[in-house]
């Protein structure tokens, strides 16, 4: 008697449901909401990093039986979901603004809906479910979901790529030290590849389990992709355990949190206890002996360099401790008329003197400085926060060095320093890295949105430029999170956020520091990724224009 042969069944596809059902409700609003909430709760102050792995799947679900237009719509709205939850605290400085800044934001999920609907709906809508298939499937969403990250951190007013997929990932260090190769890109395009095929793994056994059939096959691609997370973990611990095997030098750091608020920041009444707050701390934190004191973001009330009590003050401390202190404070360009202002930074040396000086470069649009000002002056005065008042010469000038500052105690070390959201650009700290520097330095501070996640999220976000670049970095901030990052990617030490102290600590800081490829060569995994997403779109595109055209003929010939 001949064996009985099992014959492959398709895969039936989940069809459109009809408008106004529940099923259509679901999709239209409960998938991507659902896909929005999971994400931000990856995000602190959750920090639930595993959903990032999965956070996906509903917004995939509900995009890939849709028209591009409805998948456009249905990102968007996992859009305003994902960016409502993680970036509200900007509602701290101005309400209408981050009404307007999350709808903004929001269109960049829209975009990533409509790709991914793209993808869907090529690879998964007429039953395939192949491994190979399926793997090739996420490498493609991974693509376009980079190159639309990389124009969020690009363009529009300078950008602001705050809170990219990978960075839900920021405390598995071991799994992200392959992004000194791709950048922090490549740790976002690895969770849309996993995903991606989770969905399809989930979406065959649902499939399956509906039309009544077993589920004959092993879900290689999973497989595949698990195999190469591990890999990466094993890889990423071991490239951790050598971190202290190479010639280093200990740097004993002191690094002041003042946690003073912002409404008091520059009220001229607390000048005096601003100025007193910051020299007990450090005095008491000096006991330590510290090779460096690092005071955050204009720590300083007034410009140090034009106001005699600040300038004593800085002087005076450098000079008893007999260590280099590095303050964030305003500067004005010397001879500049109108008066140059800038947001700086300035090192002191042991004797008192100042020794190199750097003027941020990536300012904050809107709140160091307007853009197209002439047109968006009496728009801003509606939906800025109270008080603010654009006059002619309002704000900060762009500073144009890359700065270095030199440390020649206790032996000659390197570093730059970059100030507020900059440690959250990678291409613009990837420069600063490139200057032959051994470790880098940020002094921000996030008060103006007061006791919110945003310290913890700007955390998160710099931990990454510290594994793109292996250099310590080091974080001096007002109100949190006041730490230390090695060149692995791993927090050693931070201060409570919102909480008044000095953090105390010592940091081996390599001697001779790699050029990691990303700093090299920058963004070629973007690139590449763009070169993947252009070559599917018009190979699918090709594909499906023949296609229509047989069809069209078999028509005309019956």
């Amino acid at each position: 008697m001949p064996k009985p042969v099992s014959v492959p069944v398709a895969v039936p596809s989940p069809r459109a449901p009809r408008w106004g059902t529940p099923a259509w409700w679901a999709g239209s609003f409960g998938l991507p909401a659902c896909a929005g909430g999971l994400l931000a709760l990856a995000y602190p102050p959750f920090d639930a990093f595993q959903l990032g792995w999965v956070g996906l799947i509903p917004l995939l679900w509900a995009v890939e039986s849709v028209p591009p237009g409805e998948a456009f719509r249905r990102g968007y709205l996992a859009g305003l979901f994902f960016f409502g939850l993680t970036v509200w605290w900007v509602g701290h400085v101005t309400v209408p603004g981050a009404v307007t800044l999350i709808i903004l934001l929001a269109l960049y999920f829209g975009a990533a809906g409509w790709w991914l609907g793209l993808v869907g709906r090529y690879f998964f809508r007429n039953g395939h479910d192949r491994a190979g298939r399926n793997l090739l499937a996420a490498l493609v969403a991974a693509a376009g979901w980079v190159v639309i990250e990389w124009f969020r951190a690009r363009f529009i007013m300078g950008g602001f790529g705050w809170n990219g997929l990978g960075v839900s990932q920021y405390r598995a260090a071991a799994l992200l030290q392959f992004i000194s190769v791709t950048g922090g890109y490549g740790a976002s395009a690895l969770l849309v590849v996993i995903n991606v095929i989770f969905y399809a793994t989930v979406r065959r056994w649902l499939m399956h389990l509906r039309a009544g059939q077993p589920v004959r096959r092993l879900s290689w691609e999973l497989y595949a992709v698990m195999v190469t997370v591990c890999v990466l973990f094993l890889v990423g611990a071991r490239e951790i355990a050598r971190r202290d095997q190479t010639p280093s030098q200990s740097l004993r750091v002191l690094m002041v949190q003042a946690n003073i608020p912002q409404s008091l920041k520059f009220v001229p009444d607390k000048a005096q206890m601003i100025l007193d707050r910051h020299r007990h701390l450090t005095l008491t934190g000096a006991a330590s002996q510290p090779n460096l004191i690092i005071w955050p973001e204009t720590a300083l009330p007034h410009p140090m360099r034009y106001d005699p009590v600040s300038y004593e003050l800085a002087t005076n401390i450098a000079i008893t401790t007999g260590t280099y202190l590095l303050t964030g404070t305003i500067d004005y360009r010397s001879g500049s008329y109108p008066p140059e202002a800038y947001n700086a930074a300035i090192l002191l040396g042991p004797d008192g003197t100042t020794r190199q000086i750097y003027h941020k470069i990536h300012l904050v649009p809107f709140g160091e400085y307007v853009p197209f000002q002439r047109w968006t002056r009496g728009l801003l005065k509606l939906i800025g926060p109270e008080g603010y008042d654009i006059t002619e010469g309002f704000g900060f000038h762009r500073g144009r060095e890359w700065t270095v500052f030199t440390l020649w105690e206790p032996v000659e070390l390197r570093f730059a320093s970059v100030i507020c959201f900059e440690d959250t650009v990678p291409h613009l700290y990837r420069q600063f890295a490139r200057q032959d520097v051994h470790f880098l330095v940020n002094l921000t501070n996030d008060a103006w949105f007061r006791e919110s996640p945003a310290a913890a999220q700007h955390l998160a976000n710099a931990v990454f430029r510290a594994i793109e670049t292996r250099r310590p970095l080091l974080r001096a901030t007002n109100n949190g999170i006041t730490s230390i990052v090695d060149q692995c990617g791993v927090v050693r030490a931070e201060l409570a956020p919102f909480t008044e102290g000095a953090l105390t600590a010592t940091i081996n800081i390599p001697l001779d520091p790699p050029t990691t490829f990303y700093m090299r060569h920058g963004d070629v995994f973007v690139a590449v990724c763009a070169l993947v997403a252009f070559l599917w779109f018009a190979t699918a595109n090709c594909f499906r224009l023949r296609s229509q055209s047989a069809q069209d003929d078999r028509h005309t010939h019956s």
